[in-house]
């Protein structure tokens, strides 16, 4: 996949599950035949850095947890 294709995956997955694990975003993606340009956290990292999804670590998950920001909505 080139990037734009994997960001899109990746936020097409975040907008369909929700919040996901690194592990649970690289196995939906081996089942659908696709792999991040680069290593799947080092990918998702970089698009945090880029403000297209948000991440944090879960110590109940037991690492990051990727999701999309929340929509902004227009005044009024």
């Amino acid at each position: 996949m080139t990037d734009s294709e994997a960001e899109a995956f990746v936020v097409s997955l975040l907008r369909s599950f929700g919040p996901l694990t690194t592990m649970d975003i690289e196995t939906l993606a081996r089942k659908r035949h696709r792999r991040c340009p680069d290593q799947t956290v080092l990918f998702l990292a970089k698009l945090m850095h880029r403000g297209v999804i948000l991440g944090e670590v879960s110590v109940g998950k037991g690492g990051w947890v990727w999701q999309t920001p929340p929509a902004h909505t227009r005044p009024g």
